[in-house]
């Protein structure tokens, strides 16, 4: 069973999940699936940041269904894909959101039976790369493949070899402990975005080419060359027009640099060129590759450990569970060694050692009260799988009737 939400609690519902950046599912044609998070909404539109583009998603309108775990339930709405520009989309804000009745559930008593695991990293220590605008975290594969033992060498080198035939030159570096070189450097630091110039004896691109990937515009270019290097605007296009001169001097006809990122820093750069023997635009389909590349590059070095020396120190601790319920549970210990560790309205990633199965579940601290000696906790889930929902509810309720 289900029902309708008003406009007001539905508004309440999607400012929570942008404030506290709950993943959401998202469903397309041919059951294709990714995840996302809610950036910001207005009564029209919703933007969200896909962790992953299916096919699917780039159709005129496409229809797509959101899931989402909100209090006890699951909730579930229609609606459609207005527009996609890189990872970023605008979806129209649905007339309908829709959650299962039986939402309420009753807590049984755990007393100790089971525990909770909470691991609590420490700050992020800052990586010595430039930062930039724009900001990506590669905690999903872009593709379906396992990147674990893939070493980052064997990755540039089918890179290499891929393109090849199909451009006078290319190259990817990274670019720890780096400064930027050539005014083409600098702007793709700075923006995050890719720098494509299709002909170096021609003006600058004045609006986006892609949807799946961002360019630095014209406009752009003049808003750096006023910010950064003070260029009046009298002398802004003759500035330009010198750069471009520049470029063509190096024998470059048509040039792409992209940005390799990981969280705001800039890790590595890929340049693409075309040289005045190979007189010709580079193609938007080897800018799509190369940019699919650049998100493949991050996410395996980030899963080889290469990004290791920003983490803090991790401390883990055991608590055991005083009540649960599959939307949450509650802690009461005898003493007060956690109040610093446990903040109230703080998200909290624990693990569940029920029956021998592991939960992983994301949580907020919702309640802290302290009752004469008695230091009680309470938490809410903000994201459990549905399977693992309907193991709770089965573990906790089916052994209650007499």
């Amino acid at each position: 069973m289900s029902n309708t939400i008003s406009n007001v609690e539905k508004e309440f519902i999607f400012n929570f999940i942008i404030k506290n950046k709950i993943k959401v599912e998202i469903k397309g044609d041919d059951n294709e699936e990714t995840e996302a998070i809610f950036l910001d909404q207005n009564s029209k539109e919703i933007k969200i940041e896909l962790f992953y583009i299916p096919e699917s998603f780039t159709k005129y309108n496409a229809e797509i269904k959101v899931f989402f775990y909100f209090q006890n339930t699951h909730h579930t709405f229609k609606t459609n894909i207005i527009k996609i520009q890189g990872n970023y989309a605008i979806i129209k804000n649905p007339t309908n959101l829709v959650r299962n009745l039986q939402r309420k559930f009753e807590r049984v008593l755990i007393k100790g039976k089971y525990s909770i695991e909470f691991e609590i990293q420490g700050d992020i220590i800052p990586l010595s790369y430039p930062t930039t605008k724009i900001s990506y975290f590669p905690d999903k594969s872009p593709i379906s493949a396992d990147f674990s033992n893939v070493r980052i060498e064997e990755l540039l080198k089918k890179f290499k070899e891929k393109l090849n035939p199909l451009i006078s030159f290319n190259r990817v570096k990274l670019i720890r402990n780096y400064t930027p070189q050539t005014i083409e450097e600098k702007l793709v630091i700075h923006f995050g975005r890719i720098l494509y110039i299709p002909n170096s004896h021609a003006d600058l691109i004045t609006k986006q080419i892609d949807n799946n990937f961002e360019i630095i515009t014209k406009k752009d270019w003049i808003e750096y060359e006023k910010e950064i290097n003070k260029t009046d605007q009298i002398n802004i296009n003759k500035a330009i027009s010198n750069y471009l001169i520049e470029i063509s001097k190096k024998d470059i006809f048509s040039e792409v640099i992209l940005p390799i990122l990981y969280r705001n820093y800039v890790i590595g750069l890929i340049y693409l060129i075309n040289t005045h023997k190979n007189s010709f635009p580079i193609d938007v389909k080897i800018i799509n590759y190369a940019y699919q590349f650049s998100r493949i590059t991050s996410y395996s070095l980030k899963q080889n450990g290469y990004f290791k020396e920003e983490e803090g120190k991790k401390e883990k601790f055991s608590l055991p569970i005083y009540d649960m319920s599959p939307g949450g549970l509650g802690i009461i210990l005898d003493n007060n060694l956690y109040e610093d560790k446990l903040l109230l309205d703080h998200n909290y990633k624990i693990v569940l050692n029920i029956e021998n199965k592991l939960i992983r579940i994301l949580v907020k601290l919702v309640r802290k009260v302290q009752n004469f000696s008695k230091y009680n906790y309470g938490f809410m889930f903000l994201e459990i799988k549905k399977e693992d929902f309907g193991f709770l509810q089965k573990v906790l309720y089916s052994k209650q009737e007499p």
